[in-house]
């Protein structure tokens, strides 16, 4: 189904599974920084779950590269880019969905921190 095409419900409710989200998302506006081989970028969480977040970052992280997340200067994590558009990218943790949902657990809705519901 394309992205910018109108659906209804019920197509949604009979769109392929394997597209779904394994983790529910929520809004954020978190402050971050990114920790990079090549130095650290300042970000913005912009929606996170709890298996990775969507960051605007005015640096150039490609694609693959491993990075750590570092939340309220003290909470990391460790995690891979796994797309980008312009300053916008999706980073995918490396931690287990448990431990990212203890540590989350102040920070994203309880809604959001049932690890296999979504």
């Amino acid at each position: 189904m394309p992205w910018d095409q109108d659906v209804g419900a019920s197509q949604l409710q009979d769109s392929d599974p394997s597209e779904r989200r394994h983790f529910i998302r929520a809004a954020t506006v978190l402050k971050a920084r990114l920790v990079t081989p090549e130095g650290t970028i300042e970000g913005t969480v912009l929606d996170a779950s709890l298996n990775g977040v969507k960051v605007w970052a005015a640096g150039d992280v490609p694609v693959g590269t491993k990075v750590t997340l570092l939340l309220a200067g003290a909470v990391h994590f460790g995690g891979e880019v796994v797309w980008r558009r312009g300053e916008t990218l999706g980073l995918c943790f490396l931690d287990d969905p448990e431990k990212v949902a203890a540590i989350m657990a102040a920070l994203l809705p309880q809604r959001c921190l049932q690890v296999g519901h979504a």
